[in-house]
């Protein structure tokens, strides 16, 4: 098979494919032989096993569980400011005379009484869903805090200069290995997003397909109903996971998806798109061709 055919269903792809985009299957290779030139001694060597990346899986469970739980906590903290809010908001009133003191402690105990099992769960989700990328990005705080620490006793002339260039370099050594782990685990995250995102978009579609073969008759609401409250939990439950990863990623998450608001018809091409045969993917906007079911850079489901 030639190297620019996808390994599953045997489709020419583009030469810098990392994504097969007929059948999605993900092209990177946990293990690649480097040729060298041939001697008598051997003809080939492989890199070993310890030095290969490694192919990048599906979410483990755990760490799923992780961020549906880093969802449910941003939901809490938001409830939280908004009650938090409200009780500036009551205090206020109570000063310029628009509540009595007896209102104003009346209103506020009912809203400490709202806040306390917000804050009690919030408090038991903050030690539950820790992730690996959060883990990387603490250690990375405590290392930048360590050489920031080391700076200032130098600049004060605290600290002996051979211990200094020793801790430095140590420090320094242990922030390079950080944040190379911190990259690494930023790539696999955003391609866990990828697929869950690519997940979630398919049971949509499978969503209104059904709703469809209900309304023609072809299978009966009753049946329809079980499964569409099936999709619906897992639509949910996928939901709060994309939410929570894209709450960690920040700004090293991808741009979302463009809402397909009314599912209005496309315009028809141009003449000169037409000719080029060129569009964009509505995720990372990387240039595919018409037909392709799948990004080849990012491995969306188009």
């Amino acid at each position: 098979m030639s190297s620019n055919q996808c390994p599953e269903c045997g489709r020419n792809l583009k030469p810098n494919a990392r994504f097969c985009s007929y059948c999605g299957v993900s092209l990177r290779k946990p293990q690649e032989k480097i040729s060298v030139v041939p001697t008598p001694a051997t003809s080939t060597t492989t890199i070993p096993k310890t030095e290969q990346p490694k192919p990048v899986e599906e979410i483990p469970a755990q760490v799923e569980t992780a961020f549906i739980m880093r969802g449910t906590l941003e939901t809490l903290r938001s409830q939280k400011v908004a009650l938090d809010e409200e009780q500036e908001t009551i205090k206020v009133k109570q000063l310029v005379g628009e509540l009595t003191e007896e209102e104003a402690k009346k209103q506020l105990d009912e809203l400490k009484t709202r806040l306390l099992p917000i804050t009690k769960e919030i408090e038991e989700l903050e030690s539950k869903s820790l992730t690996p990328l959060e883990r990387l990005q603490q250690e990375k705080e405590v290392q930048e805090g360590r050489i920031h620490r080391l700076e200032e006793l130098r600049k004060s002339r605290e600290v002996d200069e051979a211990i200094y260039q020793r801790l430095s370099g140590e420090y320094s050594t242990k922030l390079t290995d950080v944040n190379q782990q911190l990259e690494t685990e930023i790539s696999t995250t955003n391609h866990w997003l990828a697929q869950l995102e690519n997940r979630k978009q398919q049971l949509e579609f499978d969503r209104e397909t059904l709703q469809i073969r209900a309304r023609i008759d072809e299978v009966s609401k009753r049946d329809v109903k079980k499964q569409l409250k099936s999709i619906d939990e897992e639509i949910n439950k996928l939901t709060s996971v994309i939410t929570g990863i894209r709450s960690l990623l920040g700004s090293s998450a991808p741009p979302l998806p463009t809402p397909d608001m009314e599912r209005l018809p496309e315009p028809a091409p141009s003449k000169t798109s037409a000719k080029k045969g060129i569009n964009k993917c509505s995720h990372c906007q990387a240039k595919i061709t018409p037909g392709s079911k799948y990004c080849f850079t990012c491995g969306r489901l188009l």
